[in-house]
């Protein structure tokens, strides 16, 4: 089951959510590394949850959640290739480490 939910809390072990609709809050959830990138989180982002079951303790967050409130930047990853893009241009990962 995909739920959204909204950071409640950031903990060592994971992130915990609290979904509007029951009120509930899940323990501490493990966070999805995708292409090995850790996420960061901050209280009341939003984010999406895939559950293994129909309980609260068996998932993992997949990520934050983007509507009106766009990021301005992002993380691309392609062809072997890491980079950073904004407003004011991209850099792969390759051109920072060669500084």
């Amino acid at each position: 089951m995909i739920r959204i939910g909204f950071v409640s809390s950031i903990g060592s072990g994971g992130v915990s959510v609290t979904y509007p609709d029951t009120g509930k809050t899940t323990t501490e959830l493990p966070v999805l590394a995708f292409a090995g990138i850790k996420q960061t989180f901050e209280k009341d982002d939003a984010v999406v949850v895939a559950h293994m079951s129909n309980d609260n303790s068996t998932a993992v967050i997949l990520g934050k959640f983007y509507a009106g409130d766009d990021p301005k930047a992002e993380i691309d990853v392609s062809n072997g290739t890491l980079n950073f893009k904004d407003k004011s241009g991209s850099i792969s990962l390759a051109e920072i480490i060669a500084k």
